[in-house]
This record gives structure tokens, C-alpha cells and sequence, in this order.
């Protein structure tokens, strides 16, 4: 039996760019599943970039119509990822009998997506782009987190209820002050079970970094060994070159330091939500937090937040209720 009755491809010129040259163009996409069986649908596709830059290119899938573009396709190979470059008849093998055994349906549109640059960006499940930045040996988002779908496409519940968020013991998240015009500047405040769940909470490619991965960041920043190691305030500067958004930030020392921003970490001051009691949200301007995957103990997990009088970077761990932000960096 077929696993997916009729195709309709969506075609989409990939226009986002860090630099400034031509975008690369997509064009010819076509798609078949094969009739051996084996319920692989291949896609083909031509890519032209007038500069000959690396690309990354991205599959995106609807199962509605095009009304949401959130079914996984994990299990894509070939012409997909980055570092690819222009030619005709690209290959893409899904293996979507494996990723969704016994799916059917007539509905289905693709879009095949070319990102100038190879890297420099990433895109998340609901079709949210980040622009992305290669600090030492590592390549972080600088941008703030703002999915609102696990990998696998389940949907991560929105808690807007202040008791119901502090008694959570599984994943939600929320806008600051349950304003999603806040999402689009400060992205999205996630309690750590969310970070945790097994279906993914970043980008395919990307992981929630680890304490130990933010102390690399801090101390290819500037940060010694033993600073980076310990608790609370530390190191001299490096908060300051982590921020960004000057206007956003209350004025302090944080914004006033000559190297505010020079990282291109970009982090905002997006405050957090409380996990006790209230269940209120605070420090929006004033505070910029954000979670690392590592746990401390059952009840608390190692985190790093920026405030706005100090340049220094605070490492602390906190409950896992708190709603805090989330970076990524590649995997």
C-alpha cells in the first residue's frame, strides 16, 4: 500500500542571505514514491547560485495542505544539508516509511529551501530561521529559541496559567507576560523539561549546549579555567561581549562596556518566568537567561543569566520550573 497517494511540491527561492550577492534559486522539483515497496519518496530538484557560494539546503513537509509545515523528515538523505553546491537533478532520498510507518494521505506539499552561505543560519521545525554565528571552534544561534514543536512535530504546550506553569514536571513554554509579540523580539521562555524531552527541542543538527559547552564559549571569551568553574559572578568582561541589542538592555555597565557586543552572541535581556509561588514573569530589560542541558542535582540545572549592572557572567543552577531562554549550538 502506498504511503502517500498524491504529491503537490511547493517550490521556494531561498533568499536568506548573510551576505550581500545573489540568492540562490530552486527550481524543477519533482517527486515520486517508489513502487518496489520500499515507501521512499524521491525527490529531485536544480540549485543555482549566481556566486557559486556553498549552500544548505533544507526540506520542509505539510501533510495538511500546506496549513502546517511540521512533519519531520529526519530520515532525509542525499543533496540535503550544508555545504552543497549549484548543479541539475539534486537527489533527496526520504525514507518516510520508516519516520511514519503507514501514513496516507493526498495532502502533502514540500518545499525545498537554499540558504546562501552553507552556514551562517539554521531553520527549526516550524520554519523559524536563525542566523547563526562560529565563535572559537564552536557555531552558536544568535538568536533566541522560539519553536513551539518538538522535532518529531508534537506541539509543546503554551501554559499561560501562573499555577498551572509552577506545578509543571513536563515540557511548556511561554511568551514573556503571555505576549507573543515578545516571542518575536526575545524568542521563547522554556521550563528545562522541555530542553530534556527525548523529542527534541533544537533544530536537526543543533543541541540545548551543555554547561561544559558554555564554559568553552566563556573562555574562548577571555574567561581562565578556574573562573569559568565556579559559581556566580565570574570572569571580567565576557557578559558584556555575550550581549547584544544595546537598546533593549536598561543602562548599566553591562551596555556601557567598549566591548558590549563585539562577540556577535547577540543575547537579549528577555527575563524569565518564576517557578514558584507566582508563576509571574520579571526583569524583562534587566536580565537575559538561559539554560544549559546539564543537571545539577534532580531539582536544579546548571544555567547562565547577564544583568544589566554587571559585565560578568553569572553560573548558577535553579529548578527546572523556572522559564528561561534557549540557545543552540551545532551538533
Amino acid at each position: 500500500m502506498k504511503i502517500i497517494t498524491f504529491l503537490v511540491l511547493f517550490l521556494v527561492i531561498g533568499a536568506v542571505s548573510l551576505h550581500a550577492n545573489s540568492a540562490p534559486i530552486v527550481s524543477d522539483v519533482t517527486a515520486q514514491q517508489r513502487d518496489d515497496g520500499s515507501m521512499i519518496v524521491d525527490i529531485y530538484y536544480d540549485v543555482y547560485d549566481a556566486d557559486g557560494d556553498a549552500m544548505t539546503i533544507l526540506m520542509q513537509v505539510s501533510d495538511d495542505d500546506g496549513v502546517n509545515w511540521n512533519l519531520s523528515c529526519n530520515l532525509a538523505s542525499g543533496d540535503i544539508g550544508n555545504d552543497k553546491y549549484s548543479g541539475f537533478g539534486k537527489h533527496i532520498i526520504w525514507n518516510v516509511g520508516s519516520e511514519h510507518p503507514n501514513m496516507q494521505g493526498d495532502d502533502f506539499r514540500f518545499k525545498i529551501i537554499a540558504i546562501d552561505g552553507g552556514t551562517g543560519t539554521c531553520i527549526d521545525i516550524d520554519g523559524n530561521v536563525y542566523q547563526t554565528i562560529v565563535i572559537g571552534d564552536q557555531e552558536w544561534m544568535a538568536e533566541n529559541l522560539k519553536v513551539t514543536h518538538y522535532r518529531n512535530g508534537d506541539p509543546i504546550p503554551n501554559v499561560t496559567s501562573n499555577s498551572t506553569w509552577v506545578g509543571l514536571s513536563s515540557g511548556a513554554y511561554c511568551y514573556y507576560n503571555n505576549s507573543s509579540a515578545n516571542g518575536d523580539t526575545y524568542g521563547v521562555l522554556y521550563n528545562w523539561y522541555a530542553v530534556d524531552d527525548s523529542r527534541g527541542l533544537a533544530p536537526v543538527g543543533w543541541h540545548v549546549p551543555s554547561d561544559t559547552e558554555i564554559m568553552e564559549l566563556e573562555m574562548h571569551l577571555g574567561m581562565s579555567s578556574s573562573q569559568a568553574n565556579s559559581w556566580g559572578w565570574r570572569g571580567t568582561n565576557e557578559g558584556s561581549k555575550l550581549a547584544g541589542g544595546y537598546d533593549l538592555w536598561n543602562s548599566g555597565a553591562l551596555r556601557n562596556d567598549p566591548e558590549f557586543g563585539s562577540s556577535g552572541f547577540d543575547f537579549l535581556p528577555g527575563g524569565y518566568r518564576y517557578y514558584y509561588s507566582s508563576g509571574s514573569f520579571y526583569d524583562m530589560g534587566n536580565y537575559g537567561t538561559f539554560w544549559s542541558s546539564s543537571e545539577f542535582n534532580s531539582f536544579g540545572v546548571w544555567y547562565r543569566y547577564l544583568d544589566f549592572d554587571t559585565t560578568e557572567v553569572n553560573r548558577y543552577n535553579y529548578s527546572k520550573r523556572y522559564g528561561f531562554s534557549v540557545r543552540c549550538v551545532r551538533d
